[in-house]
């Protein structure tokens, strides 16, 4: 890897965290196979292709700007259309650094976004995003795709976005940037996310991000995604345990994966209110609180549970089990349940997590009648907190 791809790389691992960037997948098996593209997000059904080009703007002439044009954004256009175009007949990829094969989700057109990444202009080469032949694509130079991949860092904001702005194009408006890609994020932002109810041409001055980022409205956003980071957290660590095989009781790597995926899903506004959740059920737990039920506005319903230090894993694994299906009862709409099994809250000692996912989609009348033993169980739920979670106000 290059250093302008390890450049999109570290920046896009960001988003996808480990579980789900991949940096020069193959199209066949072993090392010597043909790169598919530099960087691949593949997220659930959602799939990024990135495309990096680092070419040296040699002067600014008509002549070297065209020159400039072909090779960092049309000639990663093509790499990008080819390597869309593998991925809809294919099944799997490599990984280039173990040679795992990866299953590849049906792709469609309201499931792929093609990124190029042009580097080397320096800020001296005027271009914008646009449809090269063959498919919309996103292009960025390196200032706005460290910006916006900051700022968007959970794979639902990051779609979000790129859906948002392939939608607004895809009406018949036309956008025209005077400055670069971060002024139009900037918009995004300030308008709740949304590029609203615009039509015609937008004009987007230049300057836009300078002035929104050192606003009010941006500091309070970042004050509020503050709790967000002990979710980052949890994935982080867990991620970790599963990469390295320490998710001894935790079921299989699948589930523990999919548990991640659930978690990983939510976006960012969310990330705060379940970690605020999570932090604040870990602090009342040394006391009588044993466990927490969370409802997120994304169908999925959290289960926290923390034991005594020194009680086996297992015994909380079977635990954690037993509360994540009465949890699906209790809570008809949601038909998967996430559960993470800890150590109640002392300082100075150490934890251990436990991931698990419940998902049935289908709950029958046997189902209910076991949850209702559980249910019927002494103290079972008698110390249960029932969080929801208030819709976000537009722009939070």
């Amino acid at each position: 890897m290059n250093e302008s791809e390890q450049f999109a790389f570290s920046v896009a691992r960001r988003v996808s965290l480990t579980l789900w960037s991949y940096a020069n997948p193959l199209r066949v098996r072993g090392k010597t196979g043909k790169e598919l593209c530099d960087v691949l997000i593949m997220f659930g059904s959602r799939i990024a292709i990135v495309s990096v080009k680092d070419i040296h703007l040699a002067g600014n002439t008509d002549t070297d700007l065209k020159r400039w044009r072909k090779r960092a954004i049309e000639d990663s256009a093509k790499q990008l259309y080819g390597a869309e175009r593998w991925l809809k007949s294919g099944t799997h990829i490599v990984r280039f650094d173990d040679g795992m094969d990866l299953r590849v989700p049906p792709i469609s057109r309201g499931n792929i976004h093609r990124i190029a990444v042009a580097l080397g202009s320096k800020g001296k080469a005027p271009f914008a995003s646009g449809d090269f032949g063959k498919g919309f694509v996103h292009v960025f130079d390196d200032r706005a795709f460290d910006i916006i991949l900051s700022e968007l860092d959970t794979p639902a904001d990051l779609f979000n976005y790129l859906d948002a702005k392939v939608s607004l194009l895809d009406k018949g408006h036309g956008v025209h940037l005077e400055g670069g890609e971060e002024d139009l994020l900037a918009y995004y932002l300030a308008n709740g996310r949304s590029f609203g109810s615009a039509s015609g041409m937008m004009i987007v001055g230049q300057g836009i991000w300078g002035g929104y980022s050192s606003g009010a409205e941006y500091g309070a956003m970042k004050e509020a995604n503050k709790a967000s980071i002990i979710w980052d957290g949890l994935i982080e660590i867990i991620s970790a345990d599963v990469l390295g095989g320490g998710m001894a009781f935790g079921g299989s790597m699948s589930e523990s994966e999919q548990a991640l995926r659930y978690m990983a899903s939510e976006d960012r506004y969310q990330r705060g209110k379940l970690g605020g959740a999570f932090d604040d059920f870990l602090k009342k737990s040394s006391g009588s609180l044993r466990s927490r039920l969370v409802v997120s506005p994304s169908g999925i319903t959290y289960v926290f549970l923390a034991t005594p230090h020194g009680t086996s894993r297992e015994n909380r694994l079977v635990e954690l089990s037993g509360r994540c299906f009465a949890a699906r009862g209790k809570i008809l709409e949601n038909h998967t349940v996430v559960g993470i099994g800890t150590e109640q809250y002392i300082k100075g000692k150490g934890f251990s997590l436990d991931v698990l996912v419940v998902s049935k989609p289908v709950w029958t009348r046997e189902d209910e009648m076991a949850a209702a033993k559980l249910h019927g169980i002494d103290s079972f739920f008698t110390s249960e907190l029932k969080c929801g979670f208030d819709e976000p106000e537009d722009g939070k």
